[in-house]
């Protein structure tokens, strides 16, 4: 009798911890090589040491990579920080929701669509640097560096000016740990509630047709020379879902568009995109 509770008990805890493993989905380690996503890169003008992208299509055992040792380097995050620094504003009451209006404070800045008043999606869409700046400051340090940690995100380091670090600070992060980071976040596994995720993924919609979704965000670290140009997201496709993470070398505001331009030229040649 004993022995057999004894059995029991086991199979039980082996249950439990098999279950735990399952909602957990731990990131794939594995690595497969994609070489000849390079075209992709060299078709916009860069060179292969240039660029790095990174894909994962959601349950799979591994990363497919091109130029493995630039996805694993960290890196300014710059506006694509822009996903969190949402998620903790909303989280924190500092935004009330996608359509909060931020007043424009009349300053002139070089981006056009800054110069208005802009809501939340109005703002993530535009990357309003100023919108998301007086975010972080409204935030402070102490509840930042609370939800940046429990994100895990990159280095979790906001080391600098509250409303500067992810722009020109001490926060790093790898395009691998950006696939980490959204796929938590489509899977609600982030310090956040599931409404304030929701919101956040509905201001990330970027393009939609006919059964399929991507939402995306954008970012440029211009403390360095060349620049680092971020296109990093996921794309729906009924219930299948692939993130990527896309870090190239950019020149000035003219190559910008290089970013989008290789992911979706990659993503229509592995049949992820129409």
């Amino acid at each position: 009798m004993k022995r057999a509770s004894t059995l029991l008990l086991t199979m039980l805890c082996c249950l439990v911890l098999l279950c735990a493993c399952a909602g957990r989905r731990q990131a794939p380690s594995a690595t497969i090589e994609r070489p000849q996503w390079g075209q992709a890169f060299q078709q916009a003008g860069l060179q292969p040491a240039q660029g790095t992208m990174v894909l994962l299509h959601d349950g799979a055992d591994a990363v497919q990579v091109y130029n493995p040792a630039r996805a694993a380097t960290p890196m300014l995050p710059a506006s694509t920080f822009k996903i969190l620094n949402a998620c903790i504003a909303l989280e924190t009451g500092v935004a009330s929701g996608p359509d909060q209006v931020f007043p424009w404070n009349g300053v002139t800045h070089s981006v056009a669509a800054w110069n208005r008043d802009l809501t939340l999606q109005e703002a993530f869409a535009a990357s309003s640097v100023p919108v998301f700046q007086e975010l972080a400051r409204r935030i402070g340090h102490e509840r930042m560096q609370k939800y940046v940690q429990q994100a895990r995100y990159g280095n979790a380091n906001i080391g600098g000016e509250i409303d500067s670090f992810w722009l020109r600070g001490a926060l790093r992060i790898s395009a691998r740990e950006q696939l980490d980071f959204l796929q938590r976040l489509y899977h609600n596994r982030l310090p956040f509630s599931r409404r304030t995720m929701a919101m956040v993924k509905d201001i990330m919609v970027v393009e939609q047709g006919h059964g399929w979704t991507l939402r995306a965000k954008t970012g440029v670290a211009v403390q360095d020379t060349p620049h680092i140009g971020w296109w990093v997201g996921w794309v729906e496709r009924g219930e299948k879902v692939w993130f990527f993470a896309l870090n190239i070398d950019v020149a000035g505001p003219e190559q910008y568009g290089l970013r989008q331009q290789i992911v979706k030229t990659i993503l229509k040649a592995e049949g992820i995109l129409p």
